[in-house]
């Protein structure tokens, strides 16, 4: 892969690095500028948010069965008690 520039600095040309996905290892780039951030892999630019991926985030779907779940065994929780 041609090493990109980062979208935010025009001017500067991102470093190699590779990070963990959930699939696999994946190889990529970063933006070299220190609390920039920017990544940028054969699917596109993205940033990390709490070590993660920002487009890896769940469905909202699983979000809102999860927050359901967790109501539900609280309100159960104190009907039995």
């Amino acid at each position: 892969m041609k090493t990109p520039p980062c979208e935010r600095h025009k001017n500067l040309q991102m470093v190699p690095f590779f990070i963990e996905y959930t699939s696999g290892p994946v190889s990529g780039h970063v933006c070299p500028v220190p609390g920039c951030g920017r990544h940028h892999t054969e699917n596109g630019y993205f940033d990390l948010a709490d070590g993660k991926p920002a487009r890896e985030e769940e469905p909202l779907k699983n979000k809102i069965t999860l927050a359901r779940d967790e109501i539900l065994r609280v309100i159960r929780s104190r009907a039995g008690a």
